[in-house]
């Protein structure tokens, strides 16, 4: 049964599609997008032809281009139609204009601050908890996300990716536990993934601290290490997952003519989607291509 929040966001996005005639076009399009899928054995790959994409996936996100461009998640810069929800004292819920999947929102923060999420697990943790109809997940500032200057997660309703249900039938082998978590990293799936599950939320923060320290370690960074983040909330855990990347873009998307490819992974990719805006990318898609992607971003 569906709570109230849940069913307030179900109207929510009824009533956006009703007044935001762009909107609606973009939820109708997403219905005649072009899915090609790749069997690995123990997991999938989808790739999703979306041209609307476009500008998301080839955007330019050095701090120069960044600081040039009004940030589209203040209130300010947003298009009037473009109502919100309140979740809680920090965080709105927005539906996404340009969506990946059905159900899709952004959740950024009221005020602007820069992409990273230690300030910010706990609140994303808190939302999961009250949305447990859908998986919310966060890009790093240089793992994917679109507005590296403005923190937000996106929330995409439960039961589209492929992670939700591969992760329970993977190999996994256990790293840490504690009296009420643990912590795996899954083992065979073509990418690097961490997974935290625990029914206390100090436990998955102080477990997805250790990782974070760790692969500060590992990259010499005395920055936020590059990931990819999904939570969701489920038989009163929370599931967090964690893949640790070495790069954002792989060399597909630098290179010239005809072996040029926009390929540019965030999350949803990472998950086992790939969103592929061109015609061309998508039909010329492989298993290797899809592989060589993997070992080129993850953090082995």
């Amino acid at each position: 049964m569906k709570s109230e929040i849940n069913m307030k966001i179900d109207d929510f996005f009824s009533e956006q599609r009703n007044e935001w005639s762009e909107f609606n076009k973009q939820v109708e399009e997403l219905e005649k997008v072009e899915i090609r899928s790749f069997d690995f054995g123990n997991y999938e790959i989808k790739a999703q032809y979306n041209p609307a994409r476009i500008v998301s996936s080839g955007a330019k996100l050095d701090a120069q281009s960044i600081a040039a461009r009004n940030c589209f998640l203040c209130p300010e810069n947003r298009p009037a139609v473009q109502r919100e929800i309140q979740l809680n004292d920090s965080f709105i819920l927005l539906v996404n204009p340009f969506p990946i999947l059905k159900k899709h929102f952004t959740i950024p923060l009221i005020r602007h601050r820069n992409q990273e999420i230690l300030p910010y697990l706990s609140d994303m943790l808190d939302i999961a908890q009250l949305l447990p109809q859908y998986t919310l997940l966060y890009n790093g500032a240089k793992a994917g996300a679109s507005a590296p200057d403005h923190i937000h997660f996106q929330a995409i309703e439960k039961g589209q990716l492929p992670l939700e249900t591969e992760y329970a039938k993977q190999e996994r082998q256990l790293v840490t536990e504690t009296p009420d978590g643990q912590m795996y990293e899954l083992k065979n799936y073509g990418r690097r993934c961490l997974f935290i599950e625990s029914s206390g939320k100090e436990t998955v923060i102080s477990l997805f601290q250790q990782i974070y320290v760790h692969l500060q370690t590992v990259l010499s960074t005395k920055e936020e290490p590059m990931m990819n983040l999904f939570v969701f909330y489920e038989e009163k855990s929370w599931r967090l997952f964690i893949f640790p990347r070495k790069t954002h873009r792989p060399s597909q998307f630098f290179a010239e003519g005809d072996d040029y490819k926009m390929i540019s992974p965030g999350a949803i990719d990472m998950a086992g989607i790939f969103v592929l805006p061109r015609k061309e990318d998508f039909d010329s898609m492989t298993k290797e291509m899809i592989k060589d992607v993997f070992n080129q971003v993850s953090l082995v």
